[in-house]
């Protein structure tokens, strides 16, 4: 009988945390994971080779996470996307367009679930809703995801966009200005202020990493191809988050409140219907069970 062969995924960003966790959970003998990031070491390949049609040729599938910015350094620097991961992406898509159909592994693109549609219509958001960016690292996010949608139209390019929640559930560094979860347990661990944009009323999605990795393996297995969120599939306001925290610590937050950033969306909601219709795949931690594990050896010892 033949060897079972592994699926050879290619993953951009790789010393991100996304990027490692994918690296951890997706091993032999079922995946064979390769890293790229900017600086090559021991563990990740050069980024830029993945603009090679020979890189790409051995591949199943491409994962691409590579991205210079978050919501809020887009707006305090602009411009890093327009000069490298916009001309980056339109150089890999020509890369993959080069090899023979047969040979073009599956391009899987990590967007952002909440910020390319904007504020919630009174109502989940659904992949077939018109997107209204309001940042400058949303609009940049769905340029990539047109760029992606032409080159498949065009070239019968095979490709997944993601338009992933807000993952949650392992650490985060301190001066990262993404993350309310790991930022809000970290103050209660600390007894330190906690910055918070606007009056807490704010919701989001929240999806724990377990239940990310757990949707991208059902992508992967089914080589799924279209627009699809992922999270979720409900919301919960900064406020919720706090009072978790709180529960699962035994600590109060204290708060220091900053007007709410223009470009952050107010209310994010995803409707997850059509990745769960694809594929089975359900969140299977819900809010108050994932920041309890997030939180394990936080609580103070009892007196």
């Amino acid at each position: 009988m033949p060897s079972h062969q592994p699926q050879r995924l290619l993953v951009s960003g790789g010393r991100g945390r996304l990027a490692a966790l994918i690296a951890d959970n997706f091993q032999a003998p079922d995946h064979e994971v390769v890293l790229y990031s900017r600086r090559a070491d021991e563990t990740h390949r050069v980024l830029h080779r993945l603009l090679d049609p020979a890189e790409l040729a051995g591949a199943d599938v491409v994962l691409h996470l590579a991205w210079s910015t978050l919501p809020a350094t887009a707006e305090q620097t602009p411009g890093p996307e327009d000069q490298h991961d916009l001309p980056y992406l339109e150089k890999l898509l020509a890369a993959l367009a080069s090899l023979p159909a047969a040979q073009r592994p599956l391009l899987v693109f990590l967007s952002s679930g909440g910020a390319v549609y904007g504020n919630a219509p009174g109502r989940p958001s659904r992949e077939d809703d018109t997107c209204r960016p309001i940042g400058r690292y949303a609009k940049a996010k769905l340029a990539a995801e047109e760029m992606i949608r032409t080159a498949a139209a065009h070239h019968g390019l095979p490709g997944t966009i993601l338009r992933v929640s807000n993952p949650y559930g392992y650490p985060v560094p301190s001066g990262r200005v993404q993350g309310i979860i790991p930022h809000a347990i970290r103050a209660a661990a600390e007894g330190s202020p906690l910055t918070l944009w606007g009056d807490g009323s704010a919701r989001k999605d929240f999806i724990h990493y377990t239940d990310f990795l757990g949707a991208l393996r059902a992508v992967l297995a089914r080589k799924l191809t279209g627009t699809f969120n992922l999270g979720a599939g409900e919301s919960h306001s900064l406020s919720e988050i706090l009072d978790l925290v709180t529960k699962h610590t035994g600590r109060k937050i204290s708060t220091v409140s900053t007007p709410a950033a223009p470009w952050d969306v107010q209310d994010s909601r995803l409707d997850i219907s059509r990745l769960q219709a694809a594929t089975g795949w359900r969140p299977r931690t819900s809010l108050d069970e994932g920041i309890r594990r997030s939180t394990a050896g936080s609580r103070p010892p009892c007196p």
